[in-house]
Protein backbone atom coordinates (compact mmCIF):
# COMPACT_ATOMS: atom_id res chain seq x y z
CA UNK A 1 0.00 0.00 0.00
CA UNK A 2 1.29 3.81 -0.37
CA UNK A 3 2.73 5.15 2.48
CA UNK A 4 1.17 8.24 3.35
CA UNK A 5 3.43 11.50 3.21
CA UNK A 6 1.93 14.27 5.79
CA UNK A 7 2.61 16.69 3.87
CA UNK A 8 -0.26 15.76 1.99
CA UNK A 9 -2.89 16.58 4.63
CA UNK A 10 -1.86 20.39 4.01
CA UNK A 11 -1.94 20.31 0.65
CA UNK A 12 -5.68 18.35 1.07
CA UNK A 13 -6.64 21.45 2.97
CA UNK A 14 -4.46 24.10 1.16
CA UNK A 15 -6.36 23.10 -2.20
CA UNK A 16 -9.74 23.14 0.38
CA UNK A 17 -9.25 26.67 1.06
CA UNK A 18 -8.33 28.16 -2.36
CA UNK A 19 -9.99 26.32 -4.45
CA UNK A 20 -7.27 26.15 -7.70
CA UNK A 21 -4.66 23.46 -8.15
CA UNK A 22 -2.19 26.77 -9.44
CA UNK A 23 -3.21 28.93 -6.40
CA UNK A 24 -2.71 26.24 -4.34
CA UNK A 25 0.98 25.01 -5.78
CA UNK A 26 1.93 28.35 -5.18
CA UNK A 27 0.94 28.53 -1.79
CA UNK A 28 2.83 25.80 -1.29
CA UNK A 29 6.00 26.77 -3.10
CA UNK A 30 5.59 23.76 -5.24
CA UNK A 31 5.39 23.53 -9.45
CA UNK A 32 1.56 22.87 -10.07
CA UNK A 33 2.62 19.18 -11.75
CA UNK A 34 4.08 18.51 -8.32
CA UNK A 35 1.20 19.39 -6.35
CA UNK A 36 -1.18 17.41 -8.37
CA UNK A 37 0.82 14.27 -8.13
CA UNK A 38 0.75 15.01 -4.70
CA UNK A 39 -2.96 15.26 -3.99
CA UNK A 40 -3.69 12.61 -6.33
CA UNK A 41 -1.11 10.36 -4.03
CA UNK A 42 -3.39 11.31 -0.89
CA UNK A 43 -6.27 10.40 -2.92
CA UNK A 44 -4.58 6.78 -3.88
CA UNK A 45 -4.02 6.19 0.01
CA UNK A 46 -7.70 7.24 0.62
CA UNK A 47 -9.00 5.19 -2.04
CA UNK A 48 -11.62 7.37 -3.47
CA UNK A 49 -11.37 10.58 -4.90
CA UNK A 50 -11.49 13.76 -2.63
CA UNK A 51 -12.06 17.10 -5.80
CA UNK A 52 -13.91 17.55 -8.04
CA UNK A 53 -11.68 18.59 -11.01
CA UNK A 54 -14.67 19.27 -13.18
CA UNK A 55 -15.66 22.44 -11.42
CA UNK A 56 -14.23 25.82 -10.70
CA UNK A 57 -13.05 26.52 -8.07
CA UNK A 58 -12.15 22.98 -7.53
CA UNK A 59 -14.55 21.38 -4.67
CA UNK A 60 -14.74 18.55 -2.23
CA UNK A 61 -16.47 15.37 -3.05
CA UNK A 62 -18.89 13.84 -0.63
CA UNK A 63 -15.82 11.66 -0.20
CA UNK A 64 -13.65 14.50 0.24
CA UNK A 65 -16.12 16.61 2.73
CA UNK A 66 -16.36 13.25 5.16
CA UNK A 67 -12.25 13.06 5.10
CA UNK A 68 -11.74 16.85 6.73
CA UNK A 69 -12.29 16.39 10.10
CA UNK A 70 -9.90 13.27 10.07
CA UNK A 71 -7.41 15.40 8.44
CA UNK A 72 -7.99 18.32 10.79
CA UNK A 73 -7.89 15.91 14.00
CA UNK A 74 -4.41 14.00 12.31
CA UNK A 75 -2.37 17.36 12.01
CA UNK A 76 -3.75 18.17 15.48
CA UNK A 77 -2.31 14.73 16.59
CA UNK A 78 1.01 15.07 14.74
CA UNK A 79 1.81 18.64 16.12
CA UNK A 80 0.57 18.27 19.62
CA UNK A 81 3.19 14.91 20.03
CA UNK A 82 5.72 16.63 18.54
CA UNK A 83 5.07 19.73 20.23
CA UNK A 84 5.45 17.45 23.42
CA UNK A 85 8.45 15.66 23.03
CA UNK A 86 10.23 18.70 21.70
CA UNK A 87 8.91 20.56 25.18
CA UNK A 88 10.38 17.44 26.94
CA UNK A 89 13.61 17.41 25.43
CA UNK A 90 14.35 21.12 25.31
CA UNK A 91 13.04 22.13 28.52
CA UNK A 92 16.77 23.11 29.65
CA UNK A 93 18.55 23.00 26.29
CA UNK A 94 21.12 25.62 26.08
CA UNK A 95 21.13 25.11 22.42
CA UNK A 96 20.04 27.46 19.48
CA UNK A 97 18.97 24.98 16.13
CA UNK A 98 20.41 27.11 12.53
CA UNK A 99 18.62 25.93 9.64
CA UNK A 100 20.88 28.39 6.33
CA UNK A 101 22.02 28.02 3.00
CA UNK A 102 25.93 27.00 3.43
CA UNK A 103 27.13 30.17 2.41
CA UNK A 104 25.34 31.82 5.59
CA UNK A 105 27.26 28.66 7.42
CA UNK A 106 30.32 30.02 6.00
CA UNK A 107 30.23 33.53 6.95
CA UNK A 108 27.43 34.99 8.44
CA UNK A 109 25.84 32.85 11.23
CA UNK A 110 29.19 31.94 12.99
CA UNK A 111 30.18 35.54 13.33
CA UNK A 112 26.78 36.85 14.35
CA UNK A 113 27.08 34.14 16.91
CA UNK A 114 30.92 34.93 18.08
CA UNK A 115 28.81 38.29 18.96
CA UNK A 116 26.09 36.94 20.63
CA UNK A 117 27.70 34.56 22.75
CA UNK A 118 29.55 37.34 24.13
CA UNK A 119 26.01 39.30 25.26
CA UNK A 120 24.96 34.75 26.96
CA UNK A 121 27.69 32.86 27.16
CA UNK A 122 25.90 29.98 28.14
CA UNK A 123 24.45 29.49 24.45
CA UNK A 124 25.27 26.41 21.79
CA UNK A 125 24.69 26.78 18.55
CA UNK A 126 23.71 23.88 16.23
CA UNK A 127 24.15 24.56 12.59
CA UNK A 128 22.52 22.96 9.95
CA UNK A 129 22.90 24.04 6.07
CA UNK A 130 20.71 23.07 4.16
CA UNK A 131 19.56 23.03 0.12
CA UNK A 132 16.05 21.76 1.05
CA UNK A 133 13.04 23.67 -0.59
CA UNK A 134 11.98 26.67 1.54
CA UNK A 135 8.59 25.07 2.32
CA UNK A 136 10.87 22.28 4.62
CA UNK A 137 12.74 25.27 6.30
CA UNK A 138 9.94 26.57 7.34
CA UNK A 139 8.04 23.34 8.48
CA UNK A 140 11.19 23.18 10.38
CA UNK A 141 10.73 26.21 12.44
CA UNK A 142 6.57 24.94 12.48
CA UNK A 143 7.66 21.85 13.88
CA UNK A 144 9.85 22.93 16.31
CA UNK A 145 12.58 20.83 14.70
CA UNK A 146 14.48 23.82 14.41
CA UNK A 147 14.63 27.69 16.07
CA UNK A 148 16.11 30.05 13.71
CA UNK A 149 16.30 30.78 9.74
CA UNK A 150 18.37 32.81 7.70
CA UNK A 151 17.46 33.43 4.34
CA UNK A 152 17.39 36.01 1.62
CA UNK A 153 14.54 38.27 1.66
CA UNK A 154 13.45 36.82 -1.83
CA UNK A 155 10.08 36.08 -3.32
CA UNK A 156 11.13 32.43 -3.20
CA UNK A 157 12.42 31.85 0.49
CA UNK A 158 9.83 33.71 1.85
CA UNK A 159 6.90 32.16 3.60
CA UNK A 160 3.31 31.55 1.87
CA UNK A 161 0.64 33.82 3.11
CA UNK A 162 -0.75 30.94 4.11
CA UNK A 163 1.62 30.73 7.28
CA UNK A 164 3.27 34.28 7.13
CA UNK A 165 1.75 35.35 10.31
CA UNK A 166 3.23 32.42 12.22
CA UNK A 167 7.15 34.16 12.01
CA UNK A 168 8.56 36.86 13.35
CA UNK A 169 11.26 38.03 11.18
CA UNK A 170 14.29 40.45 12.18
CA UNK A 171 16.60 42.08 9.33
CA UNK A 172 20.31 41.27 9.71
CA UNK A 173 22.34 42.47 6.87
CA UNK A 174 22.28 44.53 3.01
CA UNK A 175 24.42 42.17 0.50
CA UNK A 176 24.56 42.89 -3.14
CA UNK A 177 25.34 40.58 -5.76
CA UNK A 178 27.99 41.53 -8.34
CA UNK A 179 29.55 40.21 -11.03
CA UNK A 180 33.45 38.99 -10.30
CA UNK A 181 35.82 37.27 -12.23
CA UNK A 182 39.07 36.15 -11.16
CA UNK A 183 42.56 37.99 -10.52
CA UNK A 184 43.96 38.42 -13.70
CA UNK A 185 40.96 36.80 -16.06
CA UNK A 186 41.00 38.90 -19.07
CA UNK A 187 37.22 39.78 -20.71
CA UNK A 188 36.75 39.50 -24.24
CA UNK A 189 37.39 42.40 -26.00
CA UNK A 190 35.03 42.60 -28.85
CA UNK A 191 31.54 42.75 -29.10
CA UNK A 192 31.66 39.58 -31.00
CA UNK A 193 32.92 37.43 -28.47
CA UNK A 194 30.97 36.01 -25.39
CA UNK A 195 31.78 35.64 -21.82
CA UNK A 196 32.18 32.38 -20.36
CA UNK A 197 29.21 32.22 -17.64
CA UNK A 198 29.46 30.58 -14.11
CA UNK A 199 25.95 30.11 -13.58
CA UNK A 200 23.34 28.84 -10.62
CA UNK A 201 20.96 26.10 -11.07
CA UNK A 202 17.68 26.95 -11.52
CA UNK A 203 15.65 25.44 -8.67
CA UNK A 204 18.40 27.31 -6.37
CA UNK A 205 17.45 30.33 -4.55
CA UNK A 206 19.50 32.81 -6.52
CA UNK A 207 19.04 31.56 -9.96
CA UNK A 208 15.97 33.95 -10.19
CA UNK A 209 17.53 36.59 -9.23
CA UNK A 210 20.62 36.95 -11.06
CA UNK A 211 18.46 35.68 -14.20
CA UNK A 212 16.98 39.06 -13.84
CA UNK A 213 20.03 41.05 -13.70
CA UNK A 214 21.16 38.76 -17.15
CA UNK A 215 17.71 39.56 -18.93
CA UNK A 216 17.53 42.84 -18.00
CA UNK A 217 20.86 43.88 -20.01
CA UNK A 218 21.37 41.55 -22.15
CA UNK A 219 25.34 40.74 -21.45
CA UNK A 220 26.65 38.11 -24.54
CA UNK A 221 27.20 35.34 -21.93
CA UNK A 222 28.33 31.49 -22.54
CA UNK A 223 27.42 29.41 -19.66
CA UNK A 224 29.95 26.85 -19.50
CA UNK A 225 29.30 25.77 -15.91
CA UNK A 226 26.06 25.54 -13.01
CA UNK A 227 26.16 24.20 -9.38
CA UNK A 228 23.86 24.77 -6.45
CA UNK A 229 26.15 26.19 -4.37
CA UNK A 230 27.65 29.77 -4.45
CA UNK A 231 31.17 28.47 -2.92
CA UNK A 232 31.60 26.28 -6.20
CA UNK A 233 30.96 29.51 -8.36
CA UNK A 234 33.95 31.29 -5.96
CA UNK A 235 36.35 28.77 -6.72
CA UNK A 236 35.75 28.43 -10.28
CA UNK A 237 35.57 32.28 -10.65
CA UNK A 238 38.92 32.19 -8.75
CA UNK A 239 40.53 30.13 -11.30
CA UNK A 240 39.58 32.28 -13.77
CA UNK A 241 37.00 29.86 -15.75
CA UNK A 242 34.57 32.71 -16.46
CA UNK A 243 32.54 35.37 -14.50
CA UNK A 244 29.77 35.12 -11.91
CA UNK A 245 27.42 36.71 -9.64
CA UNK A 246 28.06 36.34 -6.29
CA UNK A 247 26.46 37.85 -2.78
CA UNK A 248 29.24 40.31 -1.30
CA UNK A 249 28.82 38.84 2.23
CA UNK A 250 30.15 35.67 1.07
CA UNK A 251 33.70 36.98 -0.70
CA UNK A 252 34.49 39.82 1.53
CA UNK A 253 38.40 38.25 1.86
CA UNK A 254 38.13 37.15 -1.91
CA UNK A 255 37.81 40.79 -2.75
CA UNK A 256 40.03 42.61 0.12
CA UNK A 257 42.99 40.23 -0.99
CA UNK A 258 42.21 40.60 -4.88
CA UNK A 259 41.64 36.62 -5.72
CA UNK A 260 38.51 38.21 -6.86
CA UNK A 261 37.88 41.48 -8.76
CA UNK A 262 34.46 43.31 -9.99
CA UNK A 263 33.93 42.14 -13.74
CA UNK A 264 32.36 45.16 -14.54
CA UNK A 265 33.36 48.00 -11.94
CA UNK A 266 31.51 50.77 -14.45
CA UNK A 267 27.95 49.37 -14.10
CA UNK A 268 26.33 49.67 -11.56
CA UNK A 269 23.05 47.96 -13.06
CA UNK A 270 24.87 44.55 -13.43
CA UNK A 271 24.82 44.69 -9.47
CA UNK A 272 21.47 43.70 -7.47
CA UNK A 273 21.22 44.72 -3.57
CA UNK A 274 19.76 41.60 -1.38
CA UNK A 275 18.30 42.09 1.92
CA UNK A 276 19.40 38.79 4.46
CA UNK A 277 16.69 38.14 7.33
CA UNK A 278 15.78 35.64 10.02
CA UNK A 279 12.85 33.90 11.10
CA UNK A 280 11.67 32.15 13.97
CA UNK A 281 7.99 30.61 15.22
CA UNK A 282 5.68 32.90 17.15
CA UNK A 283 5.48 30.14 19.35
CA UNK A 284 8.98 29.41 20.17
CA UNK A 285 9.40 31.18 23.16
CA UNK A 286 12.39 29.03 24.88
CA UNK A 287 14.42 31.38 26.98
CA UNK A 288 17.46 30.03 24.76
CA UNK A 289 15.86 31.43 21.35
CA UNK A 290 15.38 34.50 22.94
CA UNK A 291 18.12 35.20 24.38
CA UNK A 292 19.49 34.50 20.71
CA UNK A 293 17.04 36.61 19.05
CA UNK A 294 17.67 39.40 21.48
CA UNK A 295 21.28 39.14 21.04
CA UNK A 296 21.38 38.95 17.42
CA UNK A 297 19.26 42.45 17.75
CA UNK A 298 21.81 43.78 19.93
CA UNK A 299 24.77 42.72 17.46
CA UNK A 300 23.01 44.22 14.12
CA UNK A 301 22.53 47.39 16.16
CA UNK A 302 26.28 47.79 17.05
CA UNK A 303 27.61 46.93 13.37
Amino acid sequence: MLSLDFKWLDDFLCLKSLGSFSAAAKARNVTQSAFSRRIQGLEIWVGVPLFDRTSYPVKLTADGQKFVPYVEKMLSLIKETSDDFALASLKTDNSVRVICLHSFALNLVPIIFQKVQGLFDYLQLSLTPSVQGVENHFNALLDNTSDILFAYDIPSMRPTFLHEDKFERLFIHRSHIIPVIGRGFQLPSTEQSTIPYLAYAKHTFLYQPVNDILEKNRLALRQVFETTLSESLVKMAQMGVGVAWIPSHAIVDELESGELVHAFPEMNELELPIDIVCYRSRDNHRPAVEDFWQGTQIAIAEC
